[in-house]
């Protein structure tokens, strides 16, 4: 049976809260129609060409870190989309805006809410929490190749998380640092609410990024991101779970099975659960800078994360995800 929302009755704070998430969710399809519209209708191709060849053949900002606009990241909107699950940022230490470094934000979750609200907004205060640091959350080079969400991603200052953006940024100058949900697309397939799997024993690119550049790494948990939808029940070796891990393979498109509330319901919709989710910085661990370091050295250093990575997790269950299962570390 589905619950139906007493829209009269729904305070005003709460719609536009809700308002600013369903605006959130139709950046991507909007940016698609519009690009539709630009390319087939020829009134528009007197902007629409000049624009396609500067974003194919000259502009290369999303591989140095955007295009950050305060106006954009400090948008009153954001407040509302927070206010919405809510989403807050702990910072359980203070950073030193002379050192670059490489966020390593878990679990991945559905559409990673907390890492976009927390990171590329400013609405959780990080400029403040972090003086000095400029984060840049990275994202797949293939989100750039489309028409406007492009320029979008990167007036949040969002940047590709390819080598070359990664190099890009982080020797570009001190407080200059990335930030990457380490377990990709692949680990929204385990999304599910209550649950703490993490893939991280086989991703060690980016213990060697910090190598290269000295940089330090510092773990984010985000307590209660698997928890804003529900996902199918796909268990590993079930059929779901080999027919979504093919397409994956062919696609690179994780296609996980989710469901949320509507608009206008509880129970069935894109929209995310009202469910709070916690982001807790923890302490970086300082990375010599070694050109070519040993796999054993590599080895060393991601032991030394997922130890700090589960500490991190441990430290702060209790207070923010209480009746959540134990942290799983694949």
């Amino acid at each position: 049976m589905v619950r139906w929302i007493p829209f009269l009755n729904v305070p005003l704070h709460r719609r536009l809260e809700t308002t600013a998430v369903v605006f959130y969710l139709m950046i991507v399809p909007m940016c698609m129609l519009f690009a539709f519209y630009a390319l087939v209708i020829p009134l528009f191709w007197g902007l629409t060409i000049p624009y396609l060849f500067w974003m194919l053949f000259i502009d290369d900002r999303w591989e140095h870190g955007g295009r950050r606009l305060g106006l954009v990241r400090n948008h009153r909107v954001w407040n509302y989309f927070r206010d919405y699950f809510p989403i807050s940022l702990i910072a359980s230490t203070k950073l030193d805006p002379n050192k670059n470094y490489i966020f390593g934000s878990h679990p991945h979750g559905i559409i990673s809410m907390g890492v976009f609200c927390n990171f590329a907004t400013n609405a959780c205060g990080v400029d403040q929490k972090f003086p000095g640091v400029t984060i840049h959350p990275l994202t797949l080079a293939s989100n750039f190749k489309f028409p406007f969400l492009r320029d979008i991603l990167m007036s949040f200052g969002i940047s590709s998380v390819s080598r070359a953006g990664c190099d890009n940024i982080l020797q570009s100058g001190p407080g200059q640092s990335v930030l990457i949900v380490v377990g990709g697309a692949e680990e929204s397939l385990d999304a599910h609410p209550g649950n703490n799997e993490l893939l991280l024993k086989k991703r060690k690119g980016f213990i060697k990024l910090a190598f290269a550049h000295g940089a330090s790494l510092v773990p984010v948990y985000a307590f209660g991101e698997n928890d804003i939808f529900d996902q199918v029940d796909n268990p590993k070796g079930s059929w779901i779970r080999s027919l979504q891990t093919k397409v994956m393979q062919i696609t690179g498109i994780a296609p996980a099975l989710f469901n949320g509330r509507g608009i206008f319901n509880y129970d069935f919709g894109l929209l995310p659960h009202r469910h709070r989710i916690v982001s807790v910085v923890g302490e970086p661990i300082d990375v010599p800078k070694i050109n070519n370091p040993s796999k054993e050295l590599v080895d060393h250093y991601q032991q030394l994360y997922m130890d700090a990575l589960s500490n991190l997790f441990h430290k702060y269950k209790d207070e923010y995800a209480s009746d959540s299962d134990d942290l799983k570390i694949h």
